[in-house]
């Protein structure tokens, strides 16, 4: 075995980690900065004062600057990472990234977050919106303290849940003529756990 290949791989490595961990951050901040920047200018439209935002129904996390900067944080930030944004009950952010296929707050909770959950977003970066096994039981799981749900699979790609319809995502398509479609996902039969 040769020591020096090897010591060589894992200096590249922890460079790839350091990097990965460098554009995690990067992505995060992207996002808070365009969502401060809707909910401000949301706030301003209404004449709310900021900290009264949690009086506001809906603070710019539908925005499509909003989603956007999402999608662009998972896609070109990262690279083709998972992202997931919270909005909880008092209009405040919270975002983590995860793996390719995967996001969770894990190790990371998120301290302050105040239920109800107005709206949870998540990309799949591989380019289709649709919810995943893991997605439904999420949304199964947190339905009775959760609003909304968005999973971004492009630019204007989106699926769209909320908890009075709860077995039903519709998912948004634009085509390149600008042609808008919706088509339905219910959620498959649960079997017994």
């Amino acid at each position: 075995m040769d020591d020096g290949k090897s010591i060589k791989d894992f200096e590249n490595m922890v460079e790839y980690e350091s990097s990965i961990e460098d554009a995690r951050t990067r992505a995060e901040q992207h996002i808070m900065d365009v969502w401060y920047q809707e909910a401000h200018l949301t706030c301003e439209s209404i004449g709310v004062d900021w900290d009264d935002r949690a009086n506001v129904d809906e603070l710019g996390y539908k925005s499509k600057e909003f989603f956007n900067a999402i999608w662009h944080a998972s896609t070109e930030i990262l690279p083709a990472l998972e992202v997931q944004v919270v909005i909880d009950g008092k209009n405040d952010c919270y975002v983590t990234t995860g793996s390719s296929g995967y996001v969770e707050f894990g190790m990371q909770p998120p301290v302050g977050l105040s239920l109800p959950i107005k709206c949870w977003i998540h990309t799949h970066p591989f380019g289709a919106a649709y919810f995943s096994s893991v997605d439904w039981k999420t949304v199964n799981i947190w339905k009775s303290l959760m609003q909304e749900a968005y999973v971004l699979g492009g630019v204007e790609h989106y699926g769209y849940w909320n908890n009075s319809q709860p077995n039903l995502l519709m998912i948004r398509y634009l085509d390149e003529n600008g042609l808008e479609t919706f088509r339905g996902q219910v959620q498959p039969e649960r079997e017994e756990e």
